[in-house]
């Protein structure tokens, strides 16, 4: 895939969590070219995996970016990116937005009684965004 991507900036998601040794992993990934990895440490969030993320951009030394990933949001961006020194994140800063449905049956679920129900979806929450940049532009700027 590498070959194909050519001289576009290829990005490594987050198979690097389930590696038995991410070391050697992060190692293998920055030999295949890729420009950056995403990670959440190895752990469910970005948060809870921040001392791997941080181990991963000092042993990177700059040769990849270490990207955090997992449950960032407006309340812990500052705290990751100051933990681990990375320059870049992943978000999803995503909010439920109600369906424009005229009509809608309330009395059938058409899934997990767990997931959102049928008359909402989520999307790309342009304040959030908007947040979250103000906030890891002051960190990098202090």
């Amino acid at each position: 895939m590498a070959d194909l991507a050519g001289q576009l900036p290829i990005t490594f998601h987050r198979a690097i969590d389930m590696c038995c040794d991410w070391r050697q992993a992060l190692e293998d990934i920055i030999s295949l070219g890729c420009h950056r990895v995403l990670t959440s440490g190895q752990d469910s969030s970005a948060l809870e995996g921040l001392p791997t993320i941080k181990q991963m951009i000092q042993q990177s030394r700059g040769r990849i970016t270490v990207m955090p990933a997992g449950g960032i949001n407006e309340r812990n961006v500052k705290r990751i990116l100051e933990g681990c020194g990375a320059k870049e994140f992943h978000a999803s800063a995503r909010s439920l937005c109600q369906s424009a449905m005229l009509y809608k049956n309330s009395s059938v679920a058409m899934g997990a009684s767990l997931s959102p129900d049928e008359f909402s979806h989520k999307v790309t929450d342009d304040k959030k965004v908007m947040n979250l940049v103000t906030i890891a532009t002051q960190v990098s700027s202090s």
